[in-house]
Formats: structure tokens, C-alpha cells, sequence
């Protein structure tokens, strides 16, 4: 099993919030909820813990908050970093080239939009 705790200080690249739901089927048969992205990755957290491959790929389905205007789409990601909880595990993917990268790179730009005009609102 491998727990890695990754530093916010170690991002290089600008993170977006964001409550979306995320599925792995070959993972879990419950969603998990996708809290941040980045251009390479993102962070999702499952409720409950289970075992996770770490040298595999995986179809991660992402079903955007209605705020982004997006669709269900899909992308192949693979685990960076994971961190058990008592009762949850958050998991660190890495998005790999894939045929629906398009439009993850198209949700991450509208989260960062979505995040400059709140900053211009404030």
C-alpha cells in the first residue's frame, strides 16, 4: 500500500476548485467527488477506503457541476499519490493523453474563468 502526502508547496501549476462527481468503475461502484484540477491532474475523494493499483490506468468519468456548462466526459488517468483516511481516501490522478483530454483542458479553463471572475467580483 502506498501513502504519499503531497505538499501544496510542491504544485507547480495552478489548482481550480470545484464539487463535480467522479467515477472509476474499475475502482469503486460509488462516486467520488473530484475537489480540484489542474491541467496535469486532479484530486478525488471517495468515502470509504479501498485498495488502489498504483501502476495502473484507469477511466476516470467526470460529471461536471452544472456551473461549468459541461457534459459527462472521460478521461485515463493514473494514481500519483494517495492518502487514506480513517473513513475516506483521497487520491491523486494524473491525466494522461487520451481522446477525451480536449475536454478536460476545456473544464479546467472554465474553472479558471469561473475563479478570475470571483477574484474581479471580491
Amino acid at each position: 500500500m502506498l501513502t504519499v502526502h503531497m505538499s501544496i508547496d510542491n504544485r507547480q501549476l495552478p489548482r481550480f476548485q470545484d464539487f463535480a462527481r467522479a467515477r472509476i468503475n474499475e475502482l469503486c461502484q460509488l462516486p467520488g467527488y473530484l475537489e480540484d484540477v489542474s491541467v496535469n491532474g486532479c484530486k478525488i475523494r471517495f468515502s470509504h477506503v479501498f485498495d488502489v493499483d498504483t501502476d495502473r490506468e484507469y477511466t476516470l468519468t467526470v460529471l461536471p457541476a452544472l456551473r461549468s456548462g459541461i457534459g459527462e466526459f472521460e478521461v485515463v488517468v493514473r494514481p500519483q499519490w494517495i492518502c487514506r483516511n480513517p473513513d475516506s481516501i483521497d487520491i491523486g490522478f494524473y491525466v494522461l493523453h487520451c481522446p477525451g483530454i480536449r475536454q478536460f483542458m476545456k473544464y479546467v479553463n472554465i474553472l479558471a474563468q469561473l475563479d478570475q471572475q470571483v477574484l474581479q467580483e471580491a
